[in-house]
């Protein structure tokens, strides 16, 4: 395809979800470079009340990392979660992979990268509700554009959350499934090695998958970076969003007391103002489609998966049919017993409610993400005018959901005539990145790369908000749209 047309698929892309996602619409218009952007991320303010909450999201991460790090962690990772808080929250807990969630670490902090003193560790709080199989990951990761197996077919939809310990053995599933010859000698010996590497990390604090993925991506993250680079090189560390709501629902239910959250769980004309005003939104529940869950996702018997759950009266109700007799009351004791034994875990609803519009804490999102937190803070506002919680609203309405950072690939080299897109493996595989090459994508316009990456975005919008008689067949990718607007690179 010629240049010219190219870009008119582009532009019919980025107009397609400008008008039918126009929460998007501001983003391709940000005058800013990639490093002005990222350096006002964290230029907001912080009301003492939610300040004060944010205490207990602070020592709850504290405590998790403790656990994993032992009691120096914060000497010995350099982390201090004192300040203004804003944490990425777009990232899937799994190994590192795709480019636009490797690079949203990089943009959420482009002022800790190549400084004479290592900054303090960069925080993801991911999602372990995803399942192995998901856009991003499709049950493993990506090597030049073929896909390394962690998980089998009969594991692809499980829980992240609930998954148990496992040997990484991606190289006997690739000679089982007669895939092993797709790959050339070269990254056969780099898959072999990266194996080894994996299965050598040290586990033993970890009790499940979900503490291995932490390990995992703390001790390569500094692969993807030139040697030169890596003693400087701030910690990425990653927690679940499941994990720290839970022990942080566990405290706010044993405390007490009439908020948000509580009377959301337990107040019956609270909780269906809320039910109502939630109904639709991407990260809540549609009931008719059977699509999220109210409140709480409950562990399916027997296997590392979850199962949906809807109201009916004040019961909370299991929608499958084998285990419809498993009943779940929206009553204090019941949620923290269940919560305590990991028998249920908060959706994103919940998970967004405590965070964010309870908390204050910024999340800085992904291209998806930043959609359905801006409908969630629009139904707070909404759920919350007219009652005893109206203090609230200037509280909820401090909370910024535009810190765009997923969504913008810039790991990308020039290979033949073009410009690809690097997965994780890909630069693992014999391509650091080299300071010259981050520093001139710091100076790109941040609207410039956002709109490099629209096409593989319009996979989402398409999905979700476009109407299907407008939708187009699309034919271009990263790769495409890089390789005729940076073909000065």
């Amino acid at each position: 395809m010629d240049k010219a047309a190219v870009l008119k698929e582009k532009d019919t892309i980025i107009s397609q979800i400008r008008t039918y996602s126009p929460l998007m619409r501001p983003f391709f218009e940000i005058p800013l470079t990639l490093r002005e952007f990222s350096e006002k991320l964290y230029d907001f303010p912080v009301h003492p009340i939610h300040r004060e909450r944010q205490k207990l999201v602070i020592s709850k991460i504290e405590q998790k990392l403790e656990t994993l790090f032992g009691k120096n962690f914060k000497r010995d990772l350099q982390v201090n979660l004192r300040g203004s808080l804003a944490f990425n929250i777009a990232d899937h807990h799994q190994p590192l992979s795709h480019p636009f969630l490797l690079s949203a670490n990089v943009i959420s902090s482009v002022n800790k990268f190549f400084q004479k003193e290592k900054h303090n560790a960069i925080m993801v709080i991911s999602s372990g509700d995803v399942p192995p199989n998901n856009y991003f990951s499709r049950s493993g990761f990506i090597l030049h554009g073929k896909r390394v197996p962690l998980f089998s077919v009969s594991e692809r939809e499980f829980c992240t959350y609930y998954i148990p310990k496992r040997n990484f053995d991606f190289v006997e599933r690739l000679k089982s499934s007669h895939r092993w010859h797709e790959f050339d000698k070269s990254e056969q010996d780099f898959l072999q090695k990266h194996e080894y590497f994996l299965n050598s990390l040290d586990f033993s604090k970890c009790k499940d998958y979900a503490d291995q993925i932490t390990m995992v991506v703390k001790n390569t993250w500094p692969l993807l970076f030139e040697q030169g680079a890596r003693q400087t090189l701030p910690e990425l560390l990653y927690v679940t969003q499941e994990e720290i709501v839970t022990q942080c629902l566990i405290d706010i239910l044993k405390q007490g007391g009439d908020n948000i959250i509580t009377a959301a769980l337990f107040d019956p004309e609270f909780r269906q103002r809320v039910l109502d005003n939630f109904r639709g939104i991407v990260a809540a529940w549609r009931e008719d489609e059977n699509k999220g869950t109210h409140f709480f996702w409950h562990k399916y018997p027997g296997e590392p998966r979850s199962i949906r759950m809807f109201l009916q009266g004040d019961v909370l109700v299991p929608q499958h049919e084998k285990y419809k007799h498993i009943k779940v009351p929206l009553e204090k004791d019941a949620l923290i017993d269940l919560l305590q034994k990991r028998k249920i875990y908060p959706g994103l609803f919940l998970i967004f409610s405590v965070l964010c519009f309870y908390s204050g804490v910024r999340p800085l999102t992904g291209f998806g993400s930043t959609v359905y937190l801006a409908l969630l803070k629009e139904g707070w506002l909404k759920s919350l005018q007219g009652t005893r919680f109206r203090n609230e609203i200037d509280l909820v309405k401090m909370v910024d959901v535009t810190g765009l950072v997923a969504g913008l690939a810039i790991f990308f080299k020039r290979l033949n005539n073009g410009i690809k897109a690097l997965y994780a493996h890909d630069i693992f595989c014999g391509n650091p990145l080299t300071k010259e090459h981050l520093e001139t994508v710091f100076n790109m316009k941040y609207a410039d790369l956002l709109s490099i990456g629209a096409a593989d975005m319009y996979d989402y919008f398409s999905s979700k908000y476009i109407p299907p008689e407008v939708k187009i067949d699309k034919t271009i990718d990263f790769n495409d749209i890089a390789s005729v607007t940076f073909d000065y690179l």
